[in-house]
């Protein structure tokens, strides 16, 4: 038996019965639903697979797969999300909203670079995470990230980058791209409509 809660056991579960991590081109969310779009639609597990894996029900149309789950959609997009991303969810049990202690660190440092669209580029090198930004005045000072409590021992700006040294700056540094690419493609929607 695998260890970690229901969240993280619907994300294998849905994961695997859409293709498996390859498989899966774009990824969001709304209220209820996860919405793929998946790069091969025979690859896709039967309405009935994923239902006796917990979803409400299943609509598609063509690569567009909606997995209607519920208000537990955040929780489980967050899980699926890091799987996809090459984590793995069963080293730490998840919190509250169904994210790891890496995935939370991730969230709260990546809520200090300011407005949406102000990170251009995330790299990471040993232990900094390097962040490009639009607008250094957007992004929280030192004394902040510290005490956020999430390992930050450093920041330093250059620039429109900024330097941040923390421990398991590769791992939080993956998890702050796959955010930066949802809310990319989230600000690329609203700004078509």
């Amino acid at each position: 038996m695998r260890k970690g809660n229901s969240f993280s056991q619907q994300a294998v579960d849905y994961l695997k019965d859409l293709g498996g991590s390859a498989n899966v081109e774009d990824i969001v969310n709304c209220a209820s639903r996860i919405r793929v779009t998946v790069n091969d639609v025979t690859a896709v597990a039967s309405d009935k697979q994923f239902i006796a894996d917990g979803a409400i029900t299943v609509v598609r149309h063509g690569k567009a797969i909606q997995v209607i789950v519920g208000l537990d959609v955040p929780q489980i997009l967050s899980v699926m999300r890091q799987l996809i991303s090459g984590l793995d969810i069963y080293d730490a049990e998840l919190d509250e909203y169904g994210l790891t202690p890496i995935g939370e660190k991730a969230t709260m440092l990546y809520e200090c670079f300011g407005l949406d669209g102000n990170i251009q580029q995330i790299t990471v090198s040993n232990d900094q995470i390097i962040v490009q930004v639009k607008d250094v005045s957007w992004v929280d000072p030192f004394d902040i990230m510290l005490q956020l409590g999430i390992g930050v021992t450093a920041v330093k700006t250059v620039d429109t980058r900024i330097f941040v040294e923390i421990a398991d700056a590769t791992d939080i540094a993956r998890q702050m791209l796959m955010m930066d690419m949802t809310k990319s493609k989230e600000l690329m929607r609203h700004d078509s409509n």
